[in-house]
């Protein structure tokens, strides 16, 4: 589904968004849902008129496996290289390399997700960053949701891709969502980031994306918004929203 010429929201994930930024140079994708939604990006890809080795470069906003799921199967298909910020990676000594981390996983929740171990980090990210991609695509270092959670920014075209920083119905924007590992310090400087940007498209990590005046949007949930610090039972109507269905 074509949000913006060359920017794509690939149907059918269940859980979370993905987005396919389309050039004559090939594709780049930000972010990819949970494991097993790699065949439907797959197929999208396919119903483009492109092949999985036009696939170039994968972005996350962050590593929760909800958005990192299908990637080592991905990248192992189509030779793309995963980009992500450094503070949601971990060294592993064996390998040399770095591999995602899920910062503030809790044992209680039974939130195991040891495959994030093996998903590996070809490529760090950091702010202000600008990708070589559809004429610049900014990299906002934007902790909260988790330590490494970036938002990236189209200036140009007025589009921002929030990750989990930002969720939206298509009308509005929501509440931010709290996960064990939310700094709410860090998540509220940031989302006040956000909002002195211009741009008229949210493409979020959840819900429907935001066409139009999202800054405008963005400053109008700010200003009915009362941060406050989570309750534990948001943290347990989330893990099983998103990991016990």
């Amino acid at each position: 589904m074509e949000i913006r010429p060359g920017i794509h929201q690939v149907p059918g994930l269940k859980w979370s968004n993905a987005y396919l930024l389309v050039e004559d140079e090939g594709l780049t994708l930000i972010d990819g849902g949970i494991p097993g939604d790699g065949s439907k990006i797959l197929r999208y890809i396919s119903q483009l008129g492109h092949t999985p080795q036009d696939l170039n470069r994968i972005v996350l906003t962050h590593s929760h496996p909800d958005h990192s799921g299908p990637m080592k199967e991905l990248s192992r298909i189509s030779g793309a290289t995963i980009a992500v910020h450094e503070k949601d990676t971990r060294y592993q000594p064996k390998t040399g390399g770095r591999r995602l981390h899920y910062p503030g996983q809790p044992p209680a929740f039974g939130w195991n997700v040891p495959f994030l171990r093996r998903i590996p980090a070809h490529e760090t990210i950091e702010d202000g960053q600008v990708l070589p991609v559809m004429g610049g695509l900014r990299v906002l270092h934007t902790p909260g949701h988790t330590p490494g959670s970036v938002c990236l920014y189209m200036p140009e075209q007025g589009v921002l891709f929030t990750g989990d920083m930002l969720l939206a119905n298509g009308r509005r924007f929501r509440r931010p969502v709290y996960f064990p590992g939310t700094d709410l310090k860090n998540y509220r400087a940031s989302v006040e980031r956000l909002a002195g940007l211009t741009f008229d498209t949210a493409c979020v990590g959840h819900g429907d994306p935001i066409r139009d005046e999202g800054t405008a949007r963005l400053q109008e949930m700010l200003d009915s918004y009362s941060w406050i610090s989570p309750r534990w039972t948001e943290f347990k109507r989330w893990a099983r929203l998103l990991f016990h269905h």
